[in-house]
């Protein structure tokens, strides 16, 4: 039997692209080729070489009972697998029976051909691809509805001035608030309106302490209606100016953690310095991710809530303007449940810094 593997299997193993080895009835490597031992590493049997992510998904005395009793060929699509330097990649699995020549060598006549294909890469790029062209297809629209909100806009900050002038002090306030909310809002808008030709920065710096501040404030009423406590962290050396584009990311970020704690719960906000620029961090103790859903959440159109309440652009939209800012976004399960988005951005130096804060948000002031 392994004259008969030296002689004829391994010359031919050695030349395939992919790893390949012959597998016996009780799961024994007998042979293998290089590129196997490259991307799998060692190992005696199959388990330890096919050791998928979820153990449910490839079971060798299963895959072996559905060889025998079915046609002797058999694709296992998209396994996850952990390979030998901690990664994980993206599979598909050829096994098929191996039939000796007659009369069979002694020993033969149980042993399977297994090849291993890495489609990491292609699926990559294709989720790339897709997501590529549904975004064409949103910024077009994005841009139409931009355009149409544009005029509406326009007058209610009109309205907003003239009233501003003959309102009291404290409605003056409020009036004032308003308008900002209103200002920002045009910010976005002239973000969807570049839309078809790619998300793009604002342009406008300023201060992340004062922009995490603003949309703290600014999603409290909604914290507070969801009965979620907001904890604030800042560091004293995290000041520094941001593209003014990142209070649109925190205050989606904070939108999603709030969505994943409908029963209550906490949410702490942590601004730390990193070099060339500061990591904000957002902790939540909300339902949770699994890691399968962190890598995919920020994907156009994927979404974890239920029907009709996510359309799985916020995210998507998140990660294109952090990008476009030079910086970088990622979600991750929390170490005791719940999830952790965190988000990289660059500094341009400031002229004034915060000292550092441990405190709940401040409510807004009542009407």
């Amino acid at each position: 039997m392994e004259q008969l593997l030296q002689q004829v299997v391994t010359p031919v193993f050695d030349a395939l692209p992919h790893p390949a080895m012959v597998v016996s009835l009780d799961g024994q490597v007998l042979a293998r080729n290089a590129a196997a031992t490259a991307l799998l590493g060692d190992g005696a049997s199959v388990a330890q070489l096919l050791r998928a992510v979820e153990e449910a998904e490839f079971d060798w005395a299963g895959e072996y009972a559905a060889l025998r009793e079915g046609p002797g060929r058999l694709l296992r699509r998209h396994l996850r697998l952990a390979i030998r330097d901690g990664r994980q990649l993206l599979a598909d699995v050829y096994l098929s029976r191996i039939v000796w020549p007659a009369p069979p060598t002694q020993g033969a006549g149980g042993e399977v051909l297994v090849v291993v294909e890495d489609i990491s890469g292609r699926v990559s790029m294709e989720r790339r691809l897709a997501a590529a062209e549904r975004m064409s297809a949103v910024g077009s629209l994005a841009a139409s509805v931009a355009h149409e909100l544009n005029n509406p806009l326009d007058g209610a900050l009109r309205y907003l001035g003239l009233a501003e002038r003959t309102a009291g002090e404290q409605a003056a306030r409020y009036l004032v608030g308003a308008r900002d909310g209103l200002l920002r809002m045009a910010e976005i808008i002239r973000t969807l309106q570049g839309a078809q030709r790619g998300w793009q920065a604002s342009g406008q710096r300023e201060s992340v302490q004062r922009l995490l501040d603003d949309a703290v404030s600014t999603m409290q009423p909604r914290a507070q209606a969801a009965g979620v406590a907001i904890i604030c962290d800042f560091a004293d050396d995290a000041g520094g100016l941001v593209d003014g584009s990142a209070f649109q990311v925190f205050c989606n970020v904070i939108k999603n953690a709030l969505d994943a704690m409908p029963h209550g719960g906490l949410l702490t906000v942590t601004l730390r310095a990193a070099p060339g620029g500061c990591t904000v961090q957002f902790a939540d103790t909300g339902v949770g991710l699994t890691a399968e859903e962190a890598e995919k959440i920020f994907e156009p159109f994927y979404t974890t809530k239920p029907p009709g309440e996510g359309s799985g652009l916020g995210l998507s939209i998140c990660r294109d303007i952090v990008s476009r800012a030079g910086g970088a976004i990622a979600a991750a399960p929390g170490p005791r449940g719940g999830a952790v988005v965190t988000v990289r951005l660059p500094t341009a130096a400031a002229t004034e810094t915060r000292g550092k804060q441990k405190h709940k948000a401040p409510l807004p002031e009542s009407p």
